[in-house]
């Protein structure tokens, strides 16, 4: 009976690990665009920057 409970556990973990796999890939999606919504935040940052300094009063 061994053999067989190992099948059973063997089962139970392969389908754990293709849960887990799934979990991490819509942990990567959501990594991915954060990073994403960050790089288009700190570009806006920059360019409300340039621009503020552009308008300002020359000294």
């Amino acid at each position: 009976m061994i053999g067989g409970r190992m099948i059973m556990e063997s089962s139970v973990l392969d389908v754990e690990l293709l849960s887990l796999k799934r979990r991490v890939d819509k942990l990567e999606e959501l990594v991915r665009t954060l990073t994403a919504a960050n790089l288009s935040l700190v570009r806006a940052v920059e360019n409300l920057h340039h621009t503020s300094a552009s308008l300002a009063p020359g000294d």
